[in-house]
């Protein structure tokens, strides 16, 4: 095996992701042998940057409260791949149409079965809101995201775009125990280029170009009070099945066909707050949770 060949195959080593129902974060490994399923962990956590925490769409987004610049949101989850996220917003407008904005996601992420140390993430996104269409389908997109993450023996660096279509549109609707929210539609792709950590040679890429994230019909449950970071809240937990499409992957100058993966998922939407504080994901019997663990909003412009 030549030197570049054998580099590649240390990044691309056992990755874990939280399969585009979680954080925006590479789950990048010290060593072993890549796989196909290895590299598509790397894609799959690159090509949601909002999945963290579910986005309302439209007016409803543009108008929240905490959709202003300043806003920053911090959020830790469990499991298999413990991981910490930080979201930034900057540079809010609003127009007669939609609004926009800049915003940043740094994010920590190990796998505990390797005990090895955190792989460092940061994402910039330049969010765009379109609400002239039907409220249920108000469109929000991000593209040429910059994309940078370091681990212990590699970095990648790349570009992502997203687009939604009534993408997780819970702020702003009269939301009631026993509803039926209907499903959306999510694609995205993603360009990454691998390097030795001390090096600008490059040893490998990866495409994700047709990803796309299918959401099935949401169920309202019962409120219940829960604890979160903002002291005790009435919040409705919406579950819902969610099934990841990565789409042909390619990899140097191998193409994979990747299995699509079927998340079950629970949010905790506190309307008072219009924002998800809780999201549990379950996956082969696997249960993941990320809670918001800080959230702070500037006051609006007086």
């Amino acid at each position: 095996m030549n030197k570049k060949a054998q580099i590649t195959r240390w990044v691309l080593g056992p990755l874990l992701a939280l399969a585009v129902s979680a954080a925006p974060t590479f789950a990048l490994a010290q060593s072993a042998p890549a796989s196909g399923a290895d590299a598509a962990a790397i894609v799959q956590a690159a090509t949601a940057p909002l999945a963290a925490t579910p986005m309302p769409a439209g007016a409803a987004l543009c108008e929240a409260p905490w959709f202003r610049s300043g806003s920053r949101v911090q959020m830790e989850g469990d499991g298999d791949m413990p991981m910490s996220i930080t979201m930034i917003l900057r540079d809010v407008m609003r127009w007669d149409t939609g609004c926009s904005a800049q915003l940043e996601v740094r994010s920590k992420s190990a796998l505990a079965a390797l005990k090895g140390p955190p792989v460092d993430t940061n994402q910039m996104h330049e969010i765009n809101i379109d609400r002239r269409g039907a409220s249920s389908k108000t469109s929000i997109d991000s593209r040429n995201a910059v994309i940078n993450a370091r681990a212990r023996y590699a970095r990648v660096f790349g570009e992502a775009a997203f687009r939604g279509s009534g993408v997780f549109n819970y702020a702003g609707l009269d939301i009631r125990e026993g509803m039926m929210l209907e499903g959306e539609t999510f694609r995205s792709s993603v360009s990454l280029k691998i390097y030795p950590i001390a090096r600008d040679e490059e040893v490998g890429t990866i495409q994700a170009l047709y990803a796309s994230v299918i959401v099935g019909s949401r169920h309202v449950g019962r409120k219940q009070m829960i604890d979160t970071v903002l002291g005790r809240r009435e919040c409705l937990p919406i579950t819902y099945e969610k099934r990841t499409s990565l789409g042909p992957l390619q990899v140097g100058d191998e193409m994979l066909q990747v299995e699509p993966s079927l998340l079950n998922v629970t949010d905790w939407y506190c309307p008072s707050d219009a924002f998800v504080l809780r999201t549990e994901i379950r996956q082969n019997n696997r249960l993941q949770r990320v809670d918001v663990t800080a959230m702070e909003i500037d006051p609006p412009d007086r």
